[in-house]
């Protein structure tokens, strides 16, 4: 089955068994309800759970029941960083990572309900509060897209390590705005930037 989240029309979720559609949508009475109408992002985790990233409603998941929001907070400084949400990934280790517009990326801690951030300017960190991609690898290292590069979290060190756009370069990335990052059958890491596609080679 489906689920779309759509620009103004809520969530749906399509049936195709019985080729029905069902509508979720904000309810401003109800605290359970989706959070926002413009949904930007969805993943389903392994715990079968659909976590849903929205426009300036910021993070939701739905367990077949409710929804639960978790809605940025300036008073809480674990609350998730933003209300806008745009990638949700969840790694090899099941740990759930959050890319959002303003707010760098967030790592959820399932046991605490709480949120901790990688924000640009602090040590060892993103580079850009920005962040539209996220994926693996195969050795485990995860990668950002931001819009001022890509950057790689090392698992073994837990060190960042950005690659930029450098004119002077031809060997370095096309640009610093990224849309998309995926990984091959091959292990090659593929690159989509708001110009033109890159291929990493290690």
């Amino acid at each position: 089955n489906l689920w779309i989240g759509t620009n103004g029309g809520g969530l749906i979720y399509f049936d195709r068994e019985k080729n029905t559609y069902r509508q979720f949508l904000h309810d401003p009475d109800d605290p359970n309800s989706l959070s926002s109408n413009v949904i930007v992002s969805l993943h389903i985790d392994h715990e079968n759970k659909l976590w849903i990233g929205t426009y300036y409603g910021g993070l939701n998941v739905y367990d077949g029941r409710k929804f639960t929001r978790y809605s940025f907070d300036a008073q809480n400084p674990e609350s998730i960083s933003d209300r806008n949400i745009w990638e949700i990934f969840e790694d090899s280790r099941n740990r759930l990572w959050i890319g959002t517009m303003h707010g760098g990326v967030d790592l959820f801690n399932r046991s605490t309900n709480s949120f901790s951030h990688y924000r640009m300017d602090d040590i060892n960190s993103v580079k850009s509060n920005y962040v539209a991609a996220i994926a693996e690898d195969k050795k485990g290292n995860l990668w950002f897209g931001t819009a001022l590069g890509l950057d790689m979290l090392e698992r073994e060190s837990g060190r960042f390590i950005h690659y930029q756009n450098d004119k002077k370069d031809k060997g370095s990335i096309s640009d610093g705005y990224i849309f998309d990052i995926k990984q091959d059958s091959r292990g090659r890491i593929w690159v989509a930037t708001r110009n033109g596609l890159n291929i990493f080679d290690e």
